[in-house]
């Protein structure tokens, strides 16, 4: 007797866009997708094409070919056919696919690390990370420079070395200089610890105080400085905002527990109060350019977040080192990579400039649910670093920067596409479309 052999069926559903929450079966037989009323799937995505993209199974995958005029995104690769396979996710318009259950059926942990990761970004407001390789990223750090070169990677931001937005590279930024800075601070520090213990001068414990104190919260501003493609931020900005930003966030600090009372990290309610007050007095350092308009850019705001956050690290860690020691500066440079005032005031610049575009700051934004979710997240991150709960080999302070580097490259992400969209529409014709959308805030 003769068997048929059983016909493959893939189930493909949108799980984030205009098309969320639809689902079309691809079989033996050809399936499209597009706003038309002839498709098998009719899109209510604006950006989809009336016959956008036709999906069939070759050989057991799902295979797409997309129209005339038309593309598509794997994990943020343009393309206009292809393969999808389990746990990678298909972009239509503005629209995500993926294969239903490809991250349990693929049984891998990067797809069960990738799903936790999806999910933290959707709490902080940004979408999945697409096309993003951490080996890429750092390519080109080990590729040698001259002197020059890097003297003139700093040249920017004036009328003169301030690339034109059509000529900005919109693809994942490769930063290299921010290893070369660690390299040399590291050595530096080294250098005066090696002293210190050989000749026990006390004269060498400032200059060992504030090269460890900097050495970390100076490579992560460097890198930010570097992520900020647009390369319009000069030098001299961020070393205004790490000196009066650094000093003026703690100064506001300072007050407002002061007023609160609050500062005790011996419970969970205190490490609250530490988490809100500090992060309340980081934000506000932000005012210094807050109104500087022509710094509109979301890269920009996160660089300006990381120099206000070195400067308050940095300031915090040498008062530490005179309290309680230099062995402490090690420990929290080392785990400042993994979260810390940097990392979380870079957070807080991102989602502030998202929401003020190239308006001028109203105290109404403050209310908009993109600045209030990344915001409590970080006061939130905060509290829990501060918490008096210590789990074995710094455990916790692994986990929080795992959460705070996916939210970060989300708005990595979130800043490049904004460069993109306006290099698509012009600048100003962005910002104007971004006031129309934004006239009815999100709320939280």
């Amino acid at each position: 007797m003769e068997h048929k052999a059983e016909s493959t069926s893939i189930l493909l559903i949108c799980i984030a866009g205009p098309d969320l929450g639809k689902r079309i079966a691809v079989s033996d037989r050809t399936a499209r997708v597009g706003r038309s009323s002839a498709c098998d799937l009719a899109s209510d995505d604006p950006e989809v094409s009336p016959e956008h993209l036709t999906f069939q199974i070759e050989a057991g995958k799902l295979a797409f070919s997309a129209s005339a005029d038309c593309s598509a995104f794997v994990d943020g690769q343009r393309t206009n056919k292809g393969t999808l396979a389990p746990g990678q996710q298909l972009r239509l318009g503005r629209s995500l696919w993926q294969i239903q259950g490809s991250s349990a059926a693929s049984g891998d942990i990067y797809a069960f690390v990738g799903g936790i990761g999806d999910r933290i970004s959707a709490l902080a407001g940004v979408e999945k990370i697409e096309g993003f390789k951490l080996s890429e990223m750092l390519s080109e750090i080990w590729r040698s420079r001259s002197d020059e070169d890097m003297e003139n990677y700093f040249a920017v931001g004036t009328p003169f070395n301030t690339p034109k937005l059509a000529e900005v590279d919109t693809s994942w930024p490769k930063p290299w200089f921010f290893f070369k800075t660690f390299t040399l601070a590291a050595l530096v520090y080294l250098g005066f610890l090696f002293a210190y213990n050989q000749f026990d001068n006390e004269n060498l414990l400032p200059g060992l105080i504030v090269m460890g104190s900097f050495v970390v919260p100076l490579t992560l501003l460097i890198l930010f400085f570097e992520i900020n493609v647009l390369r319009n931020v000069p030098l001299y900005q961020v070393l205004k905002l790490l000196l009066l930003g650094g000093i003026l966030s703690l100064m506001l600090s300072l007050f407002l527990y002061q007023w609160t009372k609050l500062g005790s990290t011996d419970n969970w309610f205190g490490a609250l109060g530490v988490g809100l007050v500090e992060e309340t007095g980081k934000a506000a350092a932000l005012l210094l350019v807050l109104n500087k308009l022509k710094y509109r850019w979301i890269l920009n705001g996160m660089l300006f977040g990381a120099a206000v956050g070195a400067g308050f690290a940095g300031f915090e860690s040498a008062g530490y080192a005179y309290h309680y020691g230099i062995d402490v500066i090690t420990t929290r440079g080392l785990l400042t990579m993994c979260g810390g005032h940097v990392l979380w005031t870079a957070l807080a610049g991102a989602a502030l400039w998202r929401v003020r575009g190239d308006q001028r700051f109203a105290w109404t934004m403050l209310r908009d649910g993109r600045f209030l979710r990344v915001f409590g997240l970080v006061v939130a991150m905060h509290m829990i670093w501060d918490a008096p709960w210590e789990p074995t080999l710094h455990l916790k302070e692994i986990a929080l920067g795992f959460v705070v580097w996916v939210v970060l490259l989300g708005y990595i992400q979130v800043g490049l596409r904004q460069i993109r969209s306006a290099q698509a529409t012009g600048a100003t014709e962005f910002f104007k479309n971004q006031k129309l959308l934004d006239r009815a805030p999100e709320k939280v």
